[in-house]
């Protein structure tokens, strides 16, 4: 896992160039498999995330001199050559963000949200905070629906209404939402919430805060019946994820 970090912050400004809508690159530490690397990425269509693959094959950190024009033009090899070997299993997913659903509770959403510049990133070097201040961790929070068309949209009616009043009522200034996402290629009715939390330790102030907000917690009273699964997983910002 350690070279395999180190080998993701070795090909950041090449995958950087290739890939400027990313976001964000995390690793799970708990809630998880501890061997997860989760990456996001932005893209305005399908049309410029094939233009940027295809343009990938200019950056030869990402995909090294032994691809071949087949393999980079069908999209069949993963990028980062020297990584191929350590990785067991890759998934993709294309989600949509309720952006509206963000901006009703005064939400900029994942393009405009700038996490604070105060806190230093998790170094992979020593596992320890930079500068020695307590580490940033980012909550991954996932909702497996059931499945039917009116499901999402019923989501994100209940977790709109109830969203105000829970951050209004969060008075620790711990906790960010970043963005609220739900699928729309792969597993189906599926919604994730990315939250940004000031230390592990104050993601639990935020989370008592917010039991004091009647309306988010009749609100997730009706959102449990519309759940499969609820998960969360707390994961730490490489050193070269934007977001961090």
């Amino acid at each position: 896992m350690h070279s395999y970090l180190d080998e993701i912050e070795r090909t950041a400004d090449s995958r950087k160039r290739a890939s400027p809508g990313l976001l964000g690159m995390w690793k799970t530490e708990i809630g998880g498999s501890t061997s997860v690397v989760s990456h996001l990425y932005h893209w305005e269509s399908f049309d410029e995330r094939d233009k940027a693959q295809m343009l990938a094959a200019d950056e030869a950190d990402l995909y090294g001199t032994t691809v071949s024009n087949t393999e980079m033009i069908s999209n069949m090899t993963l990028p980062l050559p020297a990584l191929r070997d350590a990785l067991s299993d890759s998934t993709s997913m294309i989600m949509n963000e309720a952006t509206a659903c963000l901006e009703a509770a005064g939400l900029p959403g994942a393009l405009a949200y700038l996490p604070p510049s105060h806190q230093e990133p998790w170094t992979l070097a020593s596992h320890e905070p930079a500068m020695g201040r307590q580490p940033v961790a980012f909550e991954m929070r996932k909702y497996q629906l059931q499945l039917g068309y009116s499901t999402v949209p019923k989501f994100l009616e209940l977790y709109g209404t109830g969203l105000q009043d829970k951050l209004a009522a969060d008075d620790s200034g711990a906790s960010e939402l970043c963005t609220l996402l739900y699928s729309d290629c792969g597993s189906l009715n599926v919604v994730i919430e990315i939250w940004r939390h000031r230390t592990l330790e104050a993601s639990l102030a935020s989370r008592q805060a917010s039991r004091k907000a009647s309306k988010w917690r009749a609100a997730v009273e009706e959102i449990a019946a519309l759940a499969h699964t609820f998960e969360t997983a707390m994961m730490r910002p490489l050193p070269s994820s934007p977001w961090r």
